[in-house]
């Protein structure tokens, strides 16, 4: 029997992911990904790959059990992608290259190597940030989701940002 791997858990619409890093390589589960992907049968994806996208590991569970499972690389994730092509496959094939993979990758990185990507769950969302100098910073494309505001008023501008751009021009028009 070989290595038992500890996944990560990466959420995607409340659906889990498990991915782990072998040989420096991120690999996710098969099953999961296929539920991700909406296949019925997620036996299916893992034969139309080649032996070196597809491969069985132990996962480390909570309970201290042991768990055989069927993970493809991150060609095999693209080759599934591509082979059954669905609308909603193209924002999944984003979160996987943006978010999920560079996550994976971050977790096996170690503290000293610089920033580093981490998930926060907020209001049953997930948030991207980045771990730099002991400070976590946002991107301001996650921002308008992690933000939202309940109702403005009608007066009011929409965003902070738009808030933020009126002032600008207001101190401008004042000097």
């Amino acid at each position: 029997m070989g290595d038992a791997y500890t996944p990560t858990i990466l959420m995607r619409h409340r659906r889990p992911l498990r991915g782990v890093m072998i040989d420096r390589q991120p690999w996710v589960c098969a099953r999961e990904f296929a539920r991700l992907v909406g296949h019925r049968h997620p036996e299916r994806i893992c034969r139309l790959m080649d032996a070196d996208q597809v491969r069985v590991v132990h996962f480390q569970l909570a309970s201290g059990q042991l768990e055989a499972v069927e993970v493809l690389s991150e060609s095999g994730l693209y080759r599934a992608l591509w082979r059954f092509s669905h609308p909603e496959n193209r924002h999944l094939r984003r979160w996987l290259s943006q978010v999920a993979l560079p996550a994976l990758r971050d977790s096996e990185a170690g503290a000293d190597q610089g920033p580093s990507r981490c998930l926060m769950v907020w209001d049953n969302q997930q948030v991207n940030l980045l771990e730099w100098q002991g400070e976590l910073w946002i991107a301001l494309r996650e921002l308008p989701r992690f933000h939202r505001q309940a109702q403005p008023a009608p007066h009011e501008p929409c965003s902070w940002l738009a808030r933020w751009w009126r002032g600008r021009f207001r101190a401008r028009a004042a000097s």
